[in-house]
C-alpha cells in the first residue's frame, strides 16, 4: 500500500512539473559572431525559418538577459508565407552573441521608431521612405505629366531626394499632413529637420543613368511600385522604370530598394537591361563642397556646406561592382555629378545611398562619416557569422 501511495505521489509531481515548464514551445539557440576586429553598430541579423523549424510566430529572446528582442517576419516571395526572420544587434570586435528563437506572440508594443514607406497621392504621386536616421522620396508618373503638359506643381525627375530629419521617430506622415495643411511646410525646419535638398532634373542622392561618350543619360520618373514589407525593422519595395534611350541603346531598369533600421543609406539592387555599365550619380549643387573618393573601399562622397550646417551624401558599393569614379562639372543647373560606375553582373547591379546631415547631431564631422563609409563597406565584406544550434 504504501508503494501504490509512493508511486502516485511521485507521478503527480511528474504533472505538475510537466505543467509547469513550456514543453509546447519549440526553443532554438542562435549565435551571432562578429567576425571583424572593429566595434560594429547596429546591424541586422537574418535567420531562414526553415533551418529554425519555428512556424508559428515568432519570438526573439537575448539569451543573457532573457528580454524579448523586436523582431520582423519577412515574405520575400510574396506568397503569404513568412521565409526569414530579422533582428537587430549591436557586436564588439570579435565578439560571440547568443540568442533564442521561440514560437509565440510578441509582447512588444508598436514603435514610433522604425523604417516606414509609402505611396503619397495627397502630394501628386511622390513614394517615400525612412528609418530613424534618415529620409528619401521620388516622383511619380503624374508628376511627369504634370510637366510635359506644362501644367503646375509637377516635378520631372528621376533623382533621389533627402528628407533631412533629426529625430528618430517616423516623420513623413507628419510632415506631408503638414504640408497639404500648409503648402511649403516641410520646407521649413519646425524642430523635426526638413526638406532643402534640391534635386531637379538631376540624379539627387544615387539616382542612376548610363554614360555615353562622356554624357550621363539618366532615367525618369518611376512608372509604378510595390510595397514587399514594411517595418519596423526593414522596409523593402520596388519600383518600376519606362525604357529610356542611352545613345542608340534602349536601357530597362526595375529597383528594389530597402533600408534597415539604424543605417544612414539605403539599399539599391536594380534589375538592368541594355547596358553592361551602369552609373550613379550625386548632383554637386553649386560645386562648393569636396569630393573624396576611396576606390579601395569603395566609396565616392561629396560634403559640402548646406544653408549653415554641412551636408554629405555618399554611394558605397560592393567590390565585385565597383567599376571606378568620375565627375561631371558643368555650368548648365543640375548637371555637374560625382559619379560612381557599376559593372552590371548577371542582369544588376547593387549598391547603397545616403547622407549624413550635420543638423542630425549623427556625424561629428566629415572625417567621422567618412570612417562610418569605410566601416560599412568592411560590413558588407565581412558580415555577421550566424550558427543555429
Amino acid at each position: 500500500m504504501m508503494n501504490m501511495m509512493l508511486r502516485l505521489i511521485s507521478f503527480m509531481s511528474l504533472l505538475l512539473l510537466l505543467g509547469s515548464c513550456d514543453c509546447s514551445q519549440n526553443q532554438i539557440k542562435v549565435s551571432v559572431t562578429n567576425p571583424l576586429n572593429m566595434d560594429r553598430g547596429i546591424e541586422t541579423v537574418e535567420l531562414a525559418l526553415a533551418e529554425l523549424k519555428v512556424d508559428h510566430g515568432i519570438i526573439v529572446l537575448d539569451e543573457k538577459s532573457g528580454m524579448e528582442i523586436r523582431s520582423q517576419l519577412l515574405d520575400k516571395n510574396q506568397d503569404g508565407v513568412s521565409e526569414t526572420v530579422i533582428f537587430q544587434t549591436a557586436l564588439k570586435a570579435s565578439e560571440t552573441k547568443n540568442f533564442v528563437i521561440k514560437e509565440g506572440k510578441t509582447e512588444l508594443e508598436p514603435t514610433e521608431v522604425k523604417t516606414f514607406a509609402r505611396f503619397v497621392p495627397e502630394r501628386t504621386d511622390d513614394f517615400t521612405w525612412e528609418n530613424d536616421k534618415v529620409a528619401f522620396r521620388v516622383y511619380g508618373p503624374e508628376a511627369q505629366r504634370m510637366v510635359e503638359a506644362g501644367e503646375k506643381g509637377g516635378t520631372l525627375s528621376g533623382g533621389v531626394d533627402c528628407w533631412l530629419k533629426k529625430v528618430d521617430y517616423s516623420i513623413i506622415d507628419k510632415w506631408y499632413k503638414g504640408n497639404t495643411e500648409k503648402i511649403g511646410y516641410y520646407h521649413n525646419d519646425h524642430g523635426e529637420g526638413l526638406d532643402n535638398y534640391h534635386v531637379g532634373p538631376s540624379c539627387g542622392c544615387g539616382g542612376t543613368g548610363v554614360m555615353v561618350d562622356g554624357e550621363l543619360f539618366p532615367h525618369l520618373n518611376y512608372t509604378g511600385y510595390k510595397v514587399l514589407t514594411n517595418g519596423p525593422i526593414r522596409t523593402e519595395f520596388d519600383l518600376d522604370y519606362a525604357p529610356y534611350l542611352a545613345g542608340e541603346s534602349t536601357i530597362q531598369e526595375r529597383k528594389k530598394v530597402s533600408i534597415d533600421l539604424g543605417s544612414n543609406l539605403t539599399k539599391f539592387v536594380i534589375e538592368v537591361e541594355g547596358t553592361d555599365t551602369l552609373t550613379a550619380g550625386i548632383t554637386l549643387h553649386d560645386k562648393l563642397g569636396e569630393i573624396s573618393v576611396d576606390e579601395e573601399s569603395g566609396w565616392a562622397s561629396y560634403w559640402s556646406p548646406h544653408f549653415g550646417e554641412e551636408l554629405g551624401n555618399a554611394i558605397v558599393a560592393d567590390a565585385k561592382y565597383f567599376a571606378g569614379t568620375s565627375k561631371i562639372v558643368s555650368d548648365v543647373k543640375d548637371k555637374s555629378h560625382l559619379l560612381l560606375h557599376l559593372k552590371v553582373i548577371d542582369g544588376k547591379v547593387e549598391y547603397y545611398t545616403g547622407f549624413a546631415w550635420s543638423g542630425s547631431k549623427q556625424f561629428k564631422n566629415k572625417q567621422a562619416w567618412e570612417e562610418y563609409l569605410t566601416n560599412f563597406r568592411k560590413t558588407i565584406n565581412k558580415p555577421l557569422v550566424t550558427k543555429v544550434k
